[in-house]
């Protein structure tokens, strides 16, 4: 625990009652114990990543400060973690306290696993590049039945047999999906229903015909987790140590949870759980061409296409959500992957920086980032 996280956790205690096991934490927004924010250059571990001042690579420090402060007086509210790498360098690595999805209020920081949700496809869509790139995917225009023979009856004679691994990627399967129009507490969420079912990747790839593939986006968690069960037959490892060995071990990361549903299916379109500097490698890694030190851990070709349009009539590539952002009189282009709740890991390319946000609040206050992003992190380096 850093200084400051151990200061936070003693002020609380002391003025509120809060144990150490954070059961009995403040219901409010924000955090008004802690009057203001102080920069503090991030600690220099053993992780791979390289750690510098703000001030020293472009940024005006008052504007980072003021959305520190915002974080703590509740303006934005239940912001876990912000996090910049500018130049390859970690610039900013900040925690705040907070409630957590399925965790009691907590005191974050740089050890603690965070929820990725659906941050986790794109780390889904690494793995599919990295099987191709060892050959054992042999395209994106490979029929997904191909590597699926255990639902060779849901295939047969179907229209689905058509499906290829791109409109996988690309949520463009034309498969039956909703899961955005009820919570993910309620069975007609499709999502739900999935997680619900004995065999998670037979539901999705039952569910009616609405479109002929490559025709019509529609979000779809369940494509991504039938992309984690092509992974798995085609290198012969679970997904996760498939994740492990060939993307996790070469970037570092060494800490991680993977959900997996009772038949063993990997929850690849939003189990997984990293350490937000893990998050923020993850995004160096694509804004790096997929090399990492002297090591490419996933071809430069894959990156590129992965976050190209893909996608009729929206911003979206392979599992990587595409955009801009206007700044100063400055348009950015930008990728990101995005996670229920407000998790965010944002690649810009022509600023050479990366930005993850954490935080819990699954409703529309998950777009905090988008703000946070545009008014703070690009405006302190315009």
């Amino acid at each position: 625990m850093t200084n400051r996280a151990l200061h936070w956790l003693l002020v609380l205690t002391v003025v509120t009652g809060i144990n150490a096991c954070g059961e009995g934490g403040p219901t409010g927004s924000g955090h008004p114990l802690f009057s203001s924010f102080v920069y503090e250059i991030p600690e220099q571990t053993d992780d791979g990543l390289v750690t510098g001042h703000l001030s020293d690579y472009g940024f005006d420090l008052g504007t980072v400060t003021s959305l520190g402060n915002r974080i703590l007086d509740g303006t934005y509210v239940n912001i876990h973690s912000v996090l910049i790498v500018k130049d390859g360098v970690l610039v900013l690595d900040e925690y705040f306290p907070g409630r957590g999805y399925n965790r009691p209020y907590t005191d974050w920081d740089k050890h603690v696993l965070h929820s990725m949700h659906s941050v986790t496809k794109s780390y889904t869509s690494a793995l599919i590049g990295i099987a191709i790139d060892q050959g054992q995917i042999a395209s994106v225009d490979d029929k997904i039945s191909t590597y699926l023979p255990e639902y060779a009856d849901v295939f047969e004679g179907s229209e689905r047999d058509s499906i290829r691994i791109k409109h996988l990627l690309s949520m463009t399967a034309g498969l039956y999906w909703d899961e955005w129009t009820y919570p993910y507490d309620d069975i007609r969420n499709t999502h739900v229903a999935l997680a619900s079912s004995s065999d998670p990747v037979r539901y999705a790839l039952e569910l009616p015909v609405v479109a002929a593939p490559g025709e019509v986006f529609q979000y779809n968690s369940g494509m991504s987790i039938t992309l984690g069960r092509i992974v798995h037959n085609a290198s012969g490892l679970t997904t996760d140590r498939f994740a492990e060995q060939y993307l996790f071990e070469p970037l570092g990361i060494t800490d991680y949870y993977w959900y997996s549903y009772p038949d063993g299916t990997f929850q690849t379109g939003g189990g997984l759980w990293l350490r937000s500097r893990d998050m923020a490698k993850f995004g160096l890694l694509y804004l790096n061409g997929g090399r990492w030190g002297d090591q490419q851990v996933v071809s430069e070709g894959w990156v590129v296409e992965s976050v190209e349009q893909h996608a009729p009539g929206i911003g979206y590539g392979y599992q990587w959500w595409l955009g801009y952002y206007g700044v100063g009189g400055q348009v950015i282009d930008a990728y990101s992957a995005r996670g229920r709740g407000g998790q965010f890991i944002f690649v810009l390319p022509e600023a050479d920086l990366v930005v993850v946000f954490t935080g819990w609040n699954d409703n529309e206050l998950a777009n905090q980032a988008f703000e946070m992003l545009r008014e703070y992190v690009l405006a302190a380096l315009m």
